[in-house]
């Protein structure tokens, strides 16, 4: 399959132009000829996570976290120069969505966290730079659940004031951890990858399902292979 169809596909799919993100969305690093026969997905654009995508034989890896923000990439050096040499020299693109797959509604981070903590009434809140990402949520016991997912701990304040019982996220600064101590709100913090791991998962069974393409999950703990 073509680069450019899968591309196009992940844009529209994740609606890319409608959020207003500290990460350069799309496709970040291009490669030379061949189609796509295999797509890896991993949460970090990191030189483990492109060499274990290579080597399972994979010619894209989509990520949660790319190389390219803000302003882009200044100086091709130090970690990026071993991540961008990796993806060259093996011939994978690279392509990246940060706050789009927090917030999708099908297969976004804060859905599936929703999911699989089985909540019940899900709608959306938390908004970051414009953009609603998180959810909220009841759970079997009947508790209002808020669910942001990554290192949203700033937003625990506000999950009391919507009326939560429980916020959970994947990490929190002390300052986020003292202010919602003071503010009685009982926060969960879960790990900052492993709440990430959620999306990036359920985005490529959907790509295998829509496109018929074979995808493979890398995760921290692999080496050159899948998850």
């Amino acid at each position: 399959m073509k680069l450019k169809k899968i591309t196009d596909w992940l844009d529209e799919t994740l609606d890319l132009k409608a959020f207003d993100d500290v990460s350069n969305n799309g496709l970040q690093i291009d490669r030379r000829g061949g189609g796509i026969d295999l797509v890896a997905f991993a949460v970090d654009a990191s030189a483990a996570s492109v060499k274990a995508a290579a080597g399972a034989g994979a010619q894209l890896l989509v990520v949660h976290h790319g190389i390219s923000w803000g302003g882009g990439i200044r100086r091709i050096t130090g970690g990026v120069f071993e991540v961008v040499s990796a993806a060259v020299s093996s011939g994978l693109a690279l392509y990246a969505a940060h706050l789009p797959l927090d917030a999708n509604k099908a297969v976004g981070n804060n859905r599936e966290l929703a999911r699989h903590f089985g909540l019940k009434r899900v709608k959306p809140a938390f908004s970051y730079h414009g953009n609603v990402i998180g959810v909220v949520g009841v759970d079997s016991k009947g508790r209002k659940v808020g669910v942001c997912s990554g290192g949203a701990g700033e937003f625990a304040e506000e999950a009391k004031n919507l009326g939560c019982d429980l916020y959970i996220t994947g990490e929190a600064s002390w300052g986020d951890v003292i202010a919602a101590e003071n503010a009685g709100m009982k926060m969960e913090c879960l790990g900052h990858y492993e709440t990430e791991t959620f999306g990036v998962k359920a985005l490529a069974r959907e790509m295998q399902r829509r496109l018929r393409v074979k995808t493979v999950f890398i995760g921290r703990d692999d080496k050159g292979g899948a998850a």
